[in-house]
């Protein structure tokens, strides 16, 4: 979010907060935000499905 670059796998995975098991989550050391895999995956998977429909 804030633009900060640093690799995703020498950093913690998941948080106290948010009480989900086997959390994935991986937030930013610089500003603290989250964000999952999971929903990298899926917008790659929305964008193929839009482009196939035809949609911009």
């Amino acid at each position: 979010m804030c633009g900060y670059e640093f690799d995703e796998k020498k950093v913690d995975k998941g948080c106290e907060g948010c009480g989900k098991s086997g959390c994935s989550t991986v937030h930013c050391p610089n500003c603290g935000y989250g964000n999952s895999p999971e929903f990298e995956e899926e917008f790659e998977i929305i964008k193929t499905l839009k482009k196939k429909l035809g949609f911009k």
